[in-house]
């Protein structure tokens, strides 16, 4: 049986950006997908859009926050400053053209085992494949944390009947449908003991983005929407209880408290500790080695990469590192790290903005 170089689990902007990166480097990697391109973005309901701004700036040295490689832009491919999920996926399948990815579509990973030997192999619904290097990008959208009695957002708010909505969770996912609901006609409350409305910080991975707090001021305004910091204790199909009152429910609670990646093959191929992978230096799996990591749960100490612009800052760390075990060196990482796409030094990550 063939044994490739490198397979990457999943095509999302984490699959296709270091892939993109591995072909640069002369490397082939095949590119295993369940569904499509872009599978998560084209689940994501119809009216959500990119929390963060696209914008071409690469002739100044800018580079698009949402781009997976320095010389591209979804805003000037797409023209559309928060694209949705399925502007997205073109932006995607552009760059997998562009660069000649071999992406195998419709194929699930069912399992993987590491053998003795160093090979990795992987079960999939359509046969065996086996690799030396095995990188992870399957997402975390389509692995949703679950609370009995409650529903997920579909693919469109204004499938949602109108009423009085209560929401568990209030970070982006959990306003944002709070800011849809209230659109539509509906009133709602959200519950978070977190309270992230009421902070402010300069890292959006541990608060509201801009683009979301504008809506949350939107929402205050309304008159349309109550926010409690509590701790849900218990929540059923009729009521949600707190420590100070009971919400009687005209529609099942909304679930908005994120995901949990462990319910897929990472929770078999990576350690995890608080909710992240343990990773090494270089995001390779502290549990099996050539096993590595990309996108939005790499996470190391107190930098987390959740947001494209932060873990495309990785794609060159890994490459780098099979570069380097297979005794080989390319030019394509210096121009990486020269464009802010090599982010190796993190200590960087504890500043605040001065204003």
């Amino acid at each position: 049986m063939k044994i490739h170089p490198v397979i990457i689990v999943g095509a999302g902007p984490a699959g296709v950006g270091v892939a993109a990166l591995l072909s640069q480097c002369a490397i082939p990697a095949l590119i295993l997908e369940r569904g499509a391109v872009g599978e998560s973005f084209l689940r994501w309901p119809k009216e959500t859009r990119f929390i963060s701004p696209s914008f071409t700036g690469n002739f100044f040295g800018s580079v698009d926050l949402n781009a997976i490689t320095p010389g591209s832009s979804p805003a000037f491919g797409l023209q559309a400053e928060h694209p949705s999920g399925r502007q997205y996926t073109y932006y995607l399948k552009d760059l997998a053209e562009h660069y000649g990815l071999k992406i195998d579509e419709g194929v699930e990973v069912l399992d993987v085992d590491v053998e003795d030997n160093g090979v990795i192999e992987l079960d999939t619904s359509e046969g065996q494949v086996r690799c030396r290097t095995l990188i992870w990008a399957g997402g975390e959208f389509q692995y949703r944390k679950t609370i009995p009695g409650t529903r997920r957002v579909g693919r469109s708010y204004k499938h949602l009947p109108k009423g009085r909505h209560v929401i568990i969770g209030g970070a982006e996912s959990g306003m944002e449908t709070a800011y849809n609901l209230v659109k539509n006609g509906s009133t709602v409350s959200v519950i978070d003991p977190s309270a992230p409305w009421a902070k402010r910080v300069s890292d959006s991975s541990y608060g509201l983005s801009p683009f979301t707090f504008s809506r949350v001021r939107s929402l205050q305004k309304s008159g349309e929407a109550e926010f409690f910091p509590e701790f849900a204790e218990d929540i059923s199909e009729k009521e949600v209880r707190t420590k100070s009152r009971t919400f009687r429910l005209e529609h099942p609670a909304i679930d908005a408290t994120g995901f949990d990646i462990k319910q897929s093959l990472a929770g078999k191929l990576f350690n995890f500790t608080d909710g992240y992978a343990e990773l090494t230096e270089c995001d390779e799996s502290t549990k099996y080695k050539n096993v590595y990591l990309v996108g939005p749960n790499v996470q190391h100490e107190k930098a987390i990469f959740c947001f494209i612009y932060k873990y495309r800052q990785r794609f060159a760390v890994v490459v780098r590192e099979i570069l380097s075990r297979w005794g080989e060196q390319s030019p394509v990482i210096a121009e990486y790290a020269q464009a802010g796409f090599l982010l190796d030094d993190l200590s960087c990550c504890d500043g605040e903005c001065e204003c």
